[in-house]
Protein backbone atom coordinates (compact mmCIF):
# COMPACT_ATOMS: atom_id res chain seq x y z
CA UNK A 1 0.00 0.00 0.00
CA UNK A 2 3.03 2.67 0.79
CA UNK A 3 4.70 1.71 -2.37
CA UNK A 4 1.86 2.45 -4.29
CA UNK A 5 0.24 5.58 -2.52
CA UNK A 6 4.18 6.98 -2.90
CA UNK A 7 3.91 6.48 -7.07
CA UNK A 8 1.13 9.50 -6.74
CA UNK A 9 4.66 12.27 -5.58
CA UNK A 10 6.96 10.85 -7.18
CA UNK A 11 5.97 8.90 -10.96
CA UNK A 12 2.77 10.75 -11.70
CA UNK A 13 4.11 14.11 -10.27
CA UNK A 14 6.65 13.58 -12.83
CA UNK A 15 5.86 15.59 -16.03
CA UNK A 16 3.03 17.65 -14.52
CA UNK A 17 5.28 20.53 -12.92
CA UNK A 18 3.28 20.19 -9.00
CA UNK A 19 3.00 17.41 -6.30
CA UNK A 20 0.03 15.28 -7.47
CA UNK A 21 -2.03 13.48 -4.56
CA UNK A 22 -4.73 11.57 -6.30
CA UNK A 23 -5.59 8.08 -7.09
CA UNK A 24 -2.83 5.84 -6.18
CA UNK A 25 -2.53 8.09 -2.58
CA UNK A 26 -6.10 6.56 -1.96
CA UNK A 27 -5.84 3.21 -2.76
CA UNK A 28 -2.43 2.88 -1.81
CA UNK A 29 -3.38 4.28 1.68
CA UNK A 30 -7.04 2.51 2.16
CA UNK A 31 -5.19 -0.67 1.46
CA UNK A 32 -2.87 -0.02 4.37
CA UNK A 33 -6.08 0.75 6.42
CA UNK A 34 -7.57 -2.62 5.06
CA UNK A 35 -4.91 -4.39 6.36
CA UNK A 36 -6.86 -3.59 10.15
CA UNK A 37 -10.45 -3.18 8.67
CA UNK A 38 -10.65 -7.19 6.98
CA UNK A 39 -10.81 -8.15 10.56
CA UNK A 40 -14.40 -7.09 10.87
CA UNK A 41 -17.41 -8.63 9.74
CA UNK A 42 -18.97 -8.54 6.06
CA UNK A 43 -22.34 -6.52 8.18
CA UNK A 44 -20.09 -4.42 10.34
CA UNK A 45 -17.98 -3.51 7.27
CA UNK A 46 -21.31 -3.07 5.30
CA UNK A 47 -22.36 -0.43 7.97
CA UNK A 48 -19.20 1.44 7.83
CA UNK A 49 -18.80 1.79 4.00
CA UNK A 50 -22.77 2.85 4.29
CA UNK A 51 -22.74 5.45 6.73
CA UNK A 52 -20.10 7.22 5.18
CA UNK A 53 -22.01 7.49 1.75
CA UNK A 54 -24.92 8.83 3.48
CA UNK A 55 -23.38 11.11 5.72
CA UNK A 56 -19.73 11.79 4.64
CA UNK A 57 -20.98 14.65 2.92
CA UNK A 58 -22.27 16.26 6.41
CA UNK A 59 -18.37 15.72 7.19
CA UNK A 60 -17.00 17.63 4.26
CA UNK A 61 -19.15 20.20 5.08
CA UNK A 62 -17.09 20.77 7.79
CA UNK A 63 -14.20 21.55 5.69
CA UNK A 64 -16.18 23.42 2.65
CA UNK A 65 -14.98 25.16 1.01
CA UNK A 66 -11.45 24.38 0.54
CA UNK A 67 -9.29 26.89 1.75
CA UNK A 68 -5.14 27.44 1.21
CA UNK A 69 -4.02 27.15 4.21
CA UNK A 70 -2.10 23.41 6.12
CA UNK A 71 -5.24 22.29 8.07
CA UNK A 72 -7.03 22.23 4.71
CA UNK A 73 -4.44 20.21 2.99
CA UNK A 74 -4.61 17.42 5.93
CA UNK A 75 -8.67 17.60 5.06
CA UNK A 76 -8.04 16.74 1.37
CA UNK A 77 -5.79 14.31 2.68
CA UNK A 78 -8.81 12.78 4.03
CA UNK A 79 -12.53 14.20 3.48
CA UNK A 80 -12.26 17.21 0.96
CA UNK A 81 -10.10 18.24 -2.18
CA UNK A 82 -6.93 20.85 -2.23
CA UNK A 83 -5.76 22.92 -5.23
CA UNK A 84 -2.67 25.60 -5.94
CA UNK A 85 0.24 25.99 -8.65
CA UNK A 86 2.54 23.61 -6.70
CA UNK A 87 -0.24 20.85 -4.94
CA UNK A 88 -2.80 18.92 -5.75
CA UNK A 89 -4.59 16.40 -3.61
CA UNK A 90 -8.31 15.28 -5.54
CA UNK A 91 -8.64 12.03 -4.12
CA UNK A 92 -9.36 11.87 -0.34
CA UNK A 93 -9.27 8.81 1.79
CA UNK A 94 -12.35 8.20 3.42
CA UNK A 95 -15.28 8.60 0.59
CA UNK A 96 -12.95 6.15 -1.42
CA UNK A 97 -12.12 3.46 1.44
CA UNK A 98 -15.76 3.65 1.98
CA UNK A 99 -15.88 2.05 -1.75
CA UNK A 100 -12.89 -0.14 -1.32
CA UNK A 101 -14.66 -1.47 1.82
CA UNK A 102 -17.59 -2.28 -0.67
CA UNK A 103 -15.39 -3.95 -2.69
CA UNK A 104 -13.69 -5.95 0.09
CA UNK A 105 -17.33 -7.00 1.09
CA UNK A 106 -18.42 -8.36 -2.27
CA UNK A 107 -15.20 -10.43 -2.78
CA UNK A 108 -16.13 -11.91 0.18
CA UNK A 109 -19.43 -12.64 -1.13
CA UNK A 110 -18.02 -14.05 -4.36
CA UNK A 111 -15.99 -16.92 -2.27
CA UNK A 112 -18.89 -17.19 -0.08
CA UNK A 113 -20.35 -18.71 -3.40
CA UNK A 114 -18.00 -20.40 -5.22
CA UNK A 115 -17.92 -22.32 -1.93
CA UNK A 116 -21.49 -22.88 -1.96
CA UNK A 117 -22.18 -20.27 1.57
CA UNK A 118 -24.21 -17.98 -0.68
CA UNK A 119 -27.29 -18.76 -2.11
CA UNK A 120 -28.13 -15.68 -4.26
CA UNK A 121 -26.08 -15.80 -7.59
CA UNK A 122 -23.47 -12.85 -8.43
CA UNK A 123 -25.81 -11.87 -11.73
CA UNK A 124 -28.69 -11.26 -9.43
CA UNK A 125 -27.34 -9.67 -6.75
CA UNK A 126 -25.26 -7.46 -9.12
CA UNK A 127 -28.41 -6.66 -11.37
CA UNK A 128 -30.57 -5.66 -8.18
CA UNK A 129 -28.11 -3.79 -5.92
CA UNK A 130 -26.80 -1.96 -9.60
CA UNK A 131 -30.98 -0.78 -10.50
CA UNK A 132 -31.14 0.23 -6.53
CA UNK A 133 -28.12 2.32 -6.32
CA UNK A 134 -29.22 3.25 -10.22
CA UNK A 135 -32.43 4.60 -8.17
CA UNK A 136 -31.27 6.32 -5.55
CA UNK A 137 -29.25 8.11 -7.61
CA UNK A 138 -32.49 9.26 -9.98
CA UNK A 139 -33.77 10.25 -6.23
CA UNK A 140 -31.01 12.01 -4.96
CA UNK A 141 -29.88 14.49 -8.30
CA UNK A 142 -33.50 14.85 -8.82
CA UNK A 143 -34.03 16.64 -5.03
CA UNK A 144 -30.45 18.30 -5.97
CA UNK A 145 -29.97 18.85 -2.40
CA UNK A 146 -28.02 17.06 0.17
CA UNK A 147 -26.02 14.11 -1.53
CA UNK A 148 -25.08 16.29 -4.45
CA UNK A 149 -21.35 17.45 -3.20
CA UNK A 150 -22.53 21.49 -3.57
CA UNK A 151 -22.68 20.44 -7.55
CA UNK A 152 -26.22 21.11 -7.98
CA UNK A 153 -28.25 21.09 -11.81
CA UNK A 154 -28.81 24.15 -13.39
CA UNK A 155 -31.26 22.32 -15.53
CA UNK A 156 -33.33 19.10 -16.38
CA UNK A 157 -30.41 18.65 -19.35
CA UNK A 158 -29.52 15.14 -19.57
CA UNK A 159 -25.88 17.07 -19.03
CA UNK A 160 -26.39 18.60 -15.93
CA UNK A 161 -28.20 15.15 -14.63
CA UNK A 162 -24.64 13.59 -15.33
CA UNK A 163 -22.74 16.14 -13.79
CA UNK A 164 -22.10 15.06 -10.74
CA UNK A 165 -19.32 16.00 -8.27
CA UNK A 166 -16.53 13.73 -8.17
CA UNK A 167 -13.87 15.32 -6.49
CA UNK A 168 -14.71 14.38 -3.82
CA UNK A 169 -17.32 12.18 -4.17
CA UNK A 170 -21.09 12.41 -3.74
CA UNK A 171 -23.48 9.96 -3.14
CA UNK A 172 -24.93 10.87 -6.16
CA UNK A 173 -21.71 10.11 -7.68
CA UNK A 174 -21.57 7.14 -5.98
CA UNK A 175 -24.83 5.44 -6.88
CA UNK A 176 -24.46 6.43 -10.38
CA UNK A 177 -21.08 5.05 -10.94
CA UNK A 178 -21.57 1.52 -8.86
CA UNK A 179 -25.37 1.10 -10.23
CA UNK A 180 -23.43 1.36 -13.79
CA UNK A 181 -21.03 -0.80 -12.99
CA UNK A 182 -22.67 -3.66 -10.98
CA UNK A 183 -25.54 -3.75 -14.06
CA UNK A 184 -22.19 -3.76 -16.60
CA UNK A 185 -20.60 -6.55 -14.57
CA UNK A 186 -24.41 -8.89 -14.58
CA UNK A 187 -24.31 -8.48 -18.57
CA UNK A 188 -20.50 -8.94 -18.92
CA UNK A 189 -20.63 -12.42 -16.52
CA UNK A 190 -23.55 -13.65 -18.78
CA UNK A 191 -21.58 -12.73 -21.70
CA UNK A 192 -18.70 -14.22 -20.48
CA UNK A 193 -20.78 -17.89 -20.20
CA UNK A 194 -21.99 -17.61 -23.70
CA UNK A 195 -18.50 -16.60 -25.88
CA UNK A 196 -16.15 -17.74 -23.14
CA UNK A 197 -12.69 -15.82 -22.12
CA UNK A 198 -10.42 -14.90 -24.59
CA UNK A 199 -6.59 -14.92 -23.16
CA UNK A 200 -6.05 -12.05 -25.44
CA UNK A 201 -8.84 -9.78 -25.03
CA UNK A 202 -8.90 -6.09 -24.91
CA UNK A 203 -10.78 -5.73 -21.39
CA UNK A 204 -8.84 -8.75 -20.23
CA UNK A 205 -5.59 -7.72 -20.65
CA UNK A 206 -5.97 -4.21 -19.43
CA UNK A 207 -8.12 -5.58 -16.55
CA UNK A 208 -4.86 -7.81 -15.92
CA UNK A 209 -2.58 -4.99 -15.97
CA UNK A 210 -4.24 -2.15 -14.97
CA UNK A 211 -1.54 -0.56 -12.69
CA UNK A 212 1.16 -0.59 -15.37
CA UNK A 213 -1.73 0.50 -17.85
CA UNK A 214 -2.70 3.32 -15.44
CA UNK A 215 1.29 4.81 -14.75
CA UNK A 216 1.88 4.59 -18.51
CA UNK A 217 -0.98 6.59 -19.92
CA UNK A 218 -0.28 9.30 -17.69
CA UNK A 219 2.96 9.84 -18.31
CA UNK A 220 3.00 9.62 -21.77
CA UNK A 221 -0.13 12.15 -21.81
CA UNK A 222 1.56 14.26 -19.23
CA UNK A 223 5.04 14.01 -20.90
CA UNK A 224 3.57 15.48 -24.25
CA UNK A 225 1.39 17.86 -22.52
CA UNK A 226 4.18 19.35 -20.83
CA UNK A 227 6.94 18.97 -22.95
CA UNK A 228 4.68 18.96 -26.33
CA UNK A 229 2.98 22.03 -25.78
CA UNK A 230 -0.59 20.33 -25.78
CA UNK A 231 -1.44 20.78 -22.85
CA UNK A 232 -5.13 21.58 -22.93
CA UNK A 233 -5.01 21.83 -26.62
CA UNK A 234 -8.39 20.83 -28.74
CA UNK A 235 -11.90 20.29 -27.85
CA UNK A 236 -13.77 16.81 -26.47
CA UNK A 237 -13.29 15.46 -29.87
CA UNK A 238 -9.42 15.60 -29.74
CA UNK A 239 -9.62 13.85 -26.07
CA UNK A 240 -11.34 11.18 -27.61
CA UNK A 241 -9.24 10.13 -30.06
CA UNK A 242 -6.24 11.18 -28.28
CA UNK A 243 -7.69 8.10 -25.77
CA UNK A 244 -8.42 5.64 -28.62
CA UNK A 245 -5.22 6.36 -29.95
CA UNK A 246 -3.30 5.77 -26.19
CA UNK A 247 -5.52 2.57 -26.26
CA UNK A 248 -4.61 1.24 -29.62
CA UNK A 249 -0.64 1.68 -28.61
CA UNK A 250 -0.87 0.51 -24.83
CA UNK A 251 -2.92 -2.77 -25.97
CA UNK A 252 0.53 -4.59 -26.91
CA UNK A 253 2.80 -3.18 -24.53
CA UNK A 254 0.00 -4.45 -21.66
CA UNK A 255 0.20 -7.94 -23.56
CA UNK A 256 3.98 -7.86 -23.46
CA UNK A 257 4.03 -7.18 -19.69
CA UNK A 258 1.50 -9.67 -18.68
CA UNK A 259 3.61 -12.43 -20.08
CA UNK A 260 6.60 -10.78 -19.04
CA UNK A 261 5.03 -10.92 -15.35
CA UNK A 262 3.63 -14.22 -15.48
CA UNK A 263 7.64 -15.29 -16.61
CA UNK A 264 8.58 -13.85 -13.49
CA UNK A 265 6.21 -14.45 -10.37
CA UNK A 266 8.81 -14.38 -8.20
CA UNK A 267 9.72 -10.39 -8.82
CA UNK A 268 8.29 -8.30 -5.55
CA UNK A 269 7.95 -5.35 -7.66
CA UNK A 270 6.23 -6.40 -10.68
CA UNK A 271 3.25 -8.18 -8.50
CA UNK A 272 2.62 -4.33 -7.70
CA UNK A 273 2.59 -2.86 -11.10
Amino acid sequence: GAFIALLDPTIISLFSGRMTIQVLYAIGVAMMCMALLRRLSSTLLLVLALAWIVFGEAVTALTWPPGDDAGSIVAALLVSTYATPTLVIKYPLLPWLAMMILGWVFGRYLLDFSEGRARIGPVTLLTVLGVAALLAFAVVRYHNGYGNMFLFRDDNSWQQWLHVSKYPPSAAFTFLELGIMAVLLAIMILLERVIGVRPKGVLLVFGQTAMIFYLAHRLVFEGTATFGGLRHFGDLNTAYLASLVMLVLLYPFCLWYREYKAAHRESVWLRYL
